[in-house]
């Protein structure tokens, strides 16, 4: 009996396992239920800003930041600064994306040619749009700054912008050491600081010093934030001053409200502008002279060195360097008002080197 119970049982679980071996495909997949309770409310998140206000920070005043876009329409660095220039050696200084990649990495080009170059703007120079407060009116380069000629660290404060591209660039070959000498053989015509040597002469930095008595004027160091206090003086209109980067008009008429904390007599400011100048400009021509007779300067094409790829120019050191200090005086631009008493020597002595 119990030998027929337990086959029984087997046989029992065998049917089961033999049915289900036989199941059938899987039906169609029925409608979805309904959807279940709303679940609790997760944990409320920051406070977000006032959007408009942060706004109000900058643009509150439109007319303000019209008239300033509106001067920088009528500068320099708006119309004429080359920004087509794209090339990796020229778009640091001559392009805005340039400008702002080298003062990133402090390199002397940049790591490709600038699609798309702009000129110099104001994203160039503020953080625009980066912290959306008032912040975003600071430098994008307020760092102290290192001639690439020379290799001397100096701080204007607000004008390190300006001198990290007006500043000489590293000429081919080296100039000469005035101490040590020797000679260099150049195939440039454009052989000199190019047209930027406003920074290093502001701050005396540079030159090729031959003989004694170098000294600098005032205003390397009493002029605070250096070519800001002057350039962007309060504008008058379009002309000069504020974001048109001029000290004078069209017709040389000077702005002199950054000039009236230290000369407060106009008269005599005008009178000594134009005695500065002239007698920097009369020991500029004697030395052009004294090149050409060298057969340093072409006279054919002024201001450039009379050499070329197939015409090189063998110069001691002290014809390169009285040609170096030639340029660098002349591309300051300024005929000595940033600094009349190193322009004044660099040239004499440049003379006497010669002679």
């Amino acid at each position: 009996m119990r030998v027929k119970i337990s086959f029984l049982w087997l046989l029992s679980l065998a049917l089961v396992f033999a049915l289900a071996s036989c199941e059938g495909d899987a039906g169609d997949i029925g409608p979805a239920g309904p959807a279940g309770p709303t679940g609790p409310a997760g944990p409320a998140g920051p406070a977000g800003g006032d959007l408009a206000q942060n706004c109000i920070d900058c643009h509150g005043n439109n007319q303000l930041i019209t008239a300033k876009l509106f001067q920088w329409e009528h500068s320099t660095h708006a119309t004429g600064g080359h920004y087509e220039r794209n090339a990796t050696s020229c778009a640091i200084c001559h392009t805005s994306q340039g400008f702002l990649e080298r003062a990133a990495t402090g390199a002397q080009q940049t790591a490709a040619a600038i699609e798309n170059p702009l000129p110099q703007n104001c994203y160039t120079c503020h953080k625009i749009h980066t912290t959306y407060t008032a912040d975003d009116w600071a430098s994008t380069q307020p760092n102290p700054v290192t001639f690439w000629v020379g290799g001397e660290t100096k701080d204007l404060g607000k004008a390190n912008i300006c001198i990290s591209c007006h500043q000489a660039r590293v000429p081919s070959p080296a100039l000469p050491d005035a101490s040590t000498g020797g000679s260099i053989t150049v195939t440039n015509k454009r052989y000199g600081p190019h047209h930027g040597a406003q920074g290093m002469m502001l701050t005396g930095a540079g030159a090729y010093r031959v003989g004694t008595g170098y000294e600098n004027s005032s205003h390397t160091t009493l002029v605070t934030n250096g070519c800001v206090t002057c350039h962007m003086a309060t504008a008058q209109g379009t002309a000069s001053g504020g974001h048109t980067f001029n000290v004078a008009d069209e017709s040389g008429r000077i702005n002199t409200a950054g000039c009236v904390a230290c000369h407060s007599d106009a008269a005599a400011l005008n009178t000594k502008i134009n005695d500065t100048q002239a007698e920097i400009a009369d020991l500029l021509q004697q030395l052009e002279t004294k090149l050409i007779e060298k057969g340093i300067l072409n006279p054919n094409d002024l201001p450039y060195a009379a050499a070329s790829s197939s015409n090189p120019l063998v110069l001691t050191e002290h014809q390169a360097g009285a040609l170096w200090n030639y340029q660098y005086v002349r591309e300051d631009q300024s005929m000595g008002i940033h600094n009349y008493k190193l322009a004044k020597k660099l040239l004499q002595n440049s003379l006497a080197a010669l002679n």
